[in-house]
């Protein structure tokens, strides 16, 4: 049978555009699209409000925030409710980054094109010996503290109430850390973050270019992540007060099949497909949903229409050169406090019928909780905390083949350095993280956490072991059907130890407006058994500090 393909740039556009096409030109639509970039400050400042009770029709499962979605969430708060002035701080903040979104929500007079212009300059310094403690990428060099710069440009044009378009580009040091491969010039780095176009309407967003993902209610994703750098994408959402369908389309880089590297120019091509449904019930207090991606590649692979069939459950389709996974993940809140999990499995052997079939169920799965004020019975308000458990079965999120694995922006990099989609500890790991922080101020945050990982020598990037199919001196199988196989979490093989990592961090963020924020960071590293070999024992205090200024007027051209 002869399967049915065409570019990569042809079929997005056609996507794109057909999409909109379906939209009712009758239905209101506003301006929207433009994005929070990863590592924003209000990422923070949405989270507590979520906790807190507030901001309830906001859509906090699929990320980046758009500003008009934030705004409209602010604008439907009653707040001569809220009681604590900590609660009314946070609000504050984002109302004064989102001034311009929420003053055309309240005139609904959305600008016929209006050009918003951003310049984020700012000051990095960064010390450390070893790895950064919540990655795992090998072979990665510290660094040595001193002053670091770092640049965001950024543009946003508004046509009209449906169209947006919207880039972000960095210029910085270059020796910032950095999750995307950049380009040098002259002792600096650059690349641009994001950059799309993006339509709304009421019932249909679309958006076209690069931008982040994330999936998820934890502090990281078993799915798509942000430390996995932006990627290059379609996608769209079918939205209603209930229920939403979100599907997304990305070409990942190029996997160079004679060098066995990843290499911008390579022969391989890489797509990664993802769709989720979600549910928000009594009155948003308990929001579950579904999801599956498929990372499928091929030599010079064109864009297969069964693998963009955003409806198709992929999972159960017997597909060449692909990776496929599903998952499920939930929300509840209750108690003032909020609940959450996910599951994702990427390998489930239903049956144990063959000696392939003795291959463990890959798999990944969260639990968290997250309260806010917990120190209210004492009248201390602006004390939040949360708990966080994660464990990752050996295997999962690798494959055979290693143009199927979930990284991405490996070019120029090699394969050593390639940075997971999903977790950003990447497979084979136990992790449990606990923080707590408290505004002193409404100006002042201090936070400290403590991260605890058990790390198996699993990794994405070396071999992908079948330990279930060895054999003894005399050729036969070492383990049968009848027994099975099975490993620990983490997992270890010979004379190799399980890595005990433990990162305690003390954190201060110092913020007197929207315009200006300072962060310092303080962070022991403690690792036992490091690299997994015995008797290896390390520390390592890493120092973080940045300083930020940002300005964004917006002009309206009517």
């Amino acid at each position: 049978m002869r399967t049915t393909s065409f570019s990569i740039r042809s079929i997005l556009l056609l996507l794109f555009f057909f999409t909109i096409g379906l939209t009712s030109t009758r239905a209101r639509a506003v301006v929207g699209g433009e994005t929070f970039p990863a590592g924003h400050w209000a990422y923070d400042i949405i989270e507590q409000l979520v906790v807190r009770g507030h901001l309830p029709k906001l859509y906090d499962v699929a990320k980046p925030y758009e500003r008009l979605d934030v705004a409209r969430a602010i604008l439907e708060t009653d707040k001569t409710l809220i009681e604590d002035r900590v609660t009314l701080w946070l609000f504050n903040k984002l109302e004064q980054e989102l001034t311009d979104e929420l003053d055309w929500l309240r005139d609904e007079a959305f600008p016929e094109g209006a050009l918003r212009i951003g310049l984020r300059p700012e000051l990095i310094g960064d010390k450390r010996d070893g790895n950064l403690p919540q990655f795992q990428f090998p072979e990665e060099r510290g660094n040595t503290f001193g002053p670091r710069f770092r640049t965001r440009f950024r543009f946003t044009l508004h046509f009209g109430e449906h169209f947006t378009v919207y880039n972000n580009s960095i210029l910085q040091s270059e020796r910032v850390f950095t999750l995307v491969p950049t380009r040098n010039f002259a002792g600096s780095t650059g690349f641009t973050e994001q950059a799309f176009i993006a339509y709304h309407s009421k019932n249909f967003r679309a958006k076209f270019g690069r931008d982040y993902v994330q999936w998820g209610y934890g502090r990281n994703s078993l799915i798509t992540n942000f430390t996995a750098g932006p990627l290059d994408q379609i996608g769209f959402q079918f939205v209603s007060k209930t229920l939403r369908f979100t599907y997304f389309f990305a070409q990942l880089d190029k996997y160079d099949t004679l060098t066995r590297q990843f290499r911008a120019d390579g022969n391989t091509e890489r797509y990664l497909a993802a769709s989720r449904v979600d549910l928000n019930l009594f009155a948003s207090k308990v929001r579950l949903g579904i999801y599956q991606a498929t990372l499928h590649s091929g030599v010079r692979r064109p864009v297969d229409l069964r693998h963009i069939n955003p409806f198709l459950f992929s999972f159960a389709e017997q597909f060449e050169e692909t990776n496929p996974l599903i998952g499920a993940d939930f929300s509840i809140y209750a108690f003032d406090m909020n609940f959450y999990g996910s599951l994702t499995v990427d390998d489930w052997q239903a049956e144990k019928k063959a000696q392939e079939d003795l291959e463990p169920n890959l798999w990944a799965g969260t639990l968290g909780i997250r309260a806010a004020n917990v120190l209210k019975g004492l009248n201390i308000y602006g004390t939040d905390l949360f708990l966080e458990l994660t464990r990752t079965r050996n295997r999962t999120f690798h494959n055979r083949f290693i143009d199927q694995r979930m990284t991405v922006n490996n070019s120029g990099r090699g394969v050593v350095r390639a940075n997971p989609i999903a977790h950003p500890l990447g497979t084979d790991f136990l992790s449990a993280e606990l923080g707590i922080s408290h505004w002193f101020k409404k100006y002042l945050r201090v936070s400290t956490n403590v991260l605890a990982i058990a790390k198996g020598e699993g990794n994405l990037y070396g071999p992908f072991t079948t330990p279930w199919l060895d054999r003894d001196a005399n050729g036969n199988f070492i383990y049968n059907v009848r027994d099975g196989y099975n490993e620990p979490i983490p997992f270890v093989t010979g004379d190799r130890k399980v890595e005990n990592r433990i990162a305690w961090t003390l954190g201060f963020f110092y913020q007197p407006n929207n315009s200006f924020n300072t962060e310092l960071n303080f962070t022991q590293v403690w690792r036992r058994n490091a690299n997994n070999i015995d008797g290896l024992n390390t520390s390592d205090l890493q120092i973080f500090f940045r300083m930020m200024f940002e300005i964004q007027p917006v002009f309206n051209f009517l």
